[in-house]
């Protein structure tokens, strides 16, 4: 069963806010998120790479404090041909380049929501993020989405590392060196088909195909 959201009907989307009463104090070793830094951070999610407050010599930044959860793009990338969107899953303050999005956790998993957000790749002004319609299964069924999606993109992720090992190989045993390249080429082809598939996977989940296709097969068990 899926239900037919309006994005900011299921979260809350921060930008040109600050957040009151929080003392510099309490901001130093915290980390911070910039536009700047957001790109290295959607490349490899290393939050311990950021600058901390401890670090900054201007103090003066407007900043916000959001929650763990919390997905982050770019105010001013909305229109370029790459979308940087980073998943943070830990308190961090943010600046006012970048923009956060915080799903309500009752109705809307935080990384079905990244990785929604990564399919669709918002094109337009970040102020009609908040039009933006989703179509939103149970938190169950969510759940298993996201472990799907997760391990193919850990997969995908280490695809160069996996293929090094194997070509290695015949550095270490005498006389495989052909049985290597097999394997070698047989793995490239996996992974190939393997990002074909990630990608149609997105495309069915998140166009509601998938669901469709499931229903009518219910109903003609029935």
């Amino acid at each position: 069963m899926l239900e037919r959201y309006r994005l900011d009907e299921v979260a809350l989307i921060v930008a040109n806010l600050t957040t009151p009463n929080i003392s510099e104090c309490s901001k130093i070793g915290q980390p911070l998120i910039t536009a700047e830094t957001l790109k290295g951070l959607a490349l490899d999610g290393d939050v311990r790479k950021l600058t901390n407050w401890n670090a900054v010599d201007n103090m003066l930044f407007t900043c916000t404090k959001v929650p763990a959860k919390t997905i982050i793009l770019a105010r001013n990338d909305l229109g370029s041909a790459k979308k940087y969107i980073f998943h943070c899953e830990q308190e961090v303050y943010i600046t006012n380049d970048v923009i956060a999005i915080i799903p309500n956790a009752s109705i809307l998993l935080s990384e079905y929501l990244y990785y929604f957000l990564q399919w669709y790749e918002p094109k337009t002004d970040w102020r009609q993020l908040h039009h933006i319609k989703l179509d939103v299964p149970s938190l169950e069924i969510q759940e298993h989405i996201v472990k799907l999606l997760k391990t193919s993109q850990l997969l995908l992720k280490n695809k160069k590392s996996l293929l090094a090992v194997v070509e290695e190989l015949p550095m270490h045993f005498q006389n495989i060196s052909k049985q290597t390249e097999q394997h070698a080429n047989q793995l490239k082809d996996g992974f190939d088909q393997l990002q074909t598939l990630y990608h149609l996977a997105l495309h069915k989940i998140f166009t509601g195909e998938l669901f469709r296709f499931q229903n009518k097969n219910c109903k003609r068990k029935t």
